[in-house]
């Protein structure tokens, strides 16, 4: 009995030492980081499982592909679930709401999410939401807004926002004809693929192709 005992203690004190930071977290890539918000694209392939690693920032997560997954808070019994390509969902991470887990991936394909820290310290937006054709507000919070833009065959979305801060997101592979500042930028995006879009930047997205393009879009405080 003692020596199961010594072997239960010293998995969990592994466990505990083990944990990192989210952003140093071998299959979270820090793809984006500036003052306001880090960017994390996870890719999980098949069978494989993270280390554990720690939440403590407000986040929005963004889910690019469909997959079964499990995941385990530390010290607790594991759960499973399923992750859906197109949700986006927002978390207040900060202490004392920090979360230490570990994910695997249980499906077939690679699983794919984006995590956007919010590393701004200040809260509140002095504006109320940003209002548009073909844009949908799903998250109000002090610290982000996210809204979703559907754009069928031909549908066109402009933003010139003076005091505003944008990250844009495809949350599924487009064709699309995306210009920033009268630049084309992109004729096509894949899934996850970000644009950050400053106050002032004029912006236009025109979807040429038949099948619907999907993106969230991020605002900034």
């Amino acid at each position: 009995m003692t020596n199961r005992l010594l072997v239960f203690f010293s998995i969990l004190c592994f466990g505990a030492k083990a944990q990192v930071p989210v952003s140093r977290e071998p299959r979270h890539h820090v793809v984006f980081e500036n003052k306001k918000a880090r960017i994390l694209n996870v890719l999980l392939p098949p069978g494989d499982t993270t280390q554990y690693h720690v939440h403590s920032t407000p986040s929005v997560f963004i889910g690019l592909s469909t997959s079964r997954t499990g995941s385990q808070l530390l010290h607790q019994q594991p759960v499973s679930g399923t992750f859906t390509a197109g949700s986006v969902f927002f978390e207040d991470l900060r202490p004392p709401h920090t979360r230490t887990h570990r994910v695997w991936n249980m499906d077939r394909m690679v699983f794919h999410v984006m995590d956007v820290e919010i590393l701004a310290r200040d809260s509140g937006f002095t504006q109320k939401p940003f209002l548009a054709k073909h844009v949908t507000l799903e998250i109000d919070t002090p610290w982000v807004r996210t809204y979703k833009i559907e754009l069928a065959k031909n549908e066109q979305l402009a933003i010139n926002e003076k005091k505003r801060t944008f990250i844009l997101v495809a949350l599924k592979d487009s064709k699309i004809n995306l210009s920033i500042n009268e630049k084309e930028t992109a004729s096509f995006v894949s899934a996850g693929g970000f644009f950050w879009l400053n106050p002032n930047d004029r912006f236009k997205l025109t979807n040429p192709g038949d099948s619907m393009s999907d993106f969230a879009l991020i605002e900034m405080r």
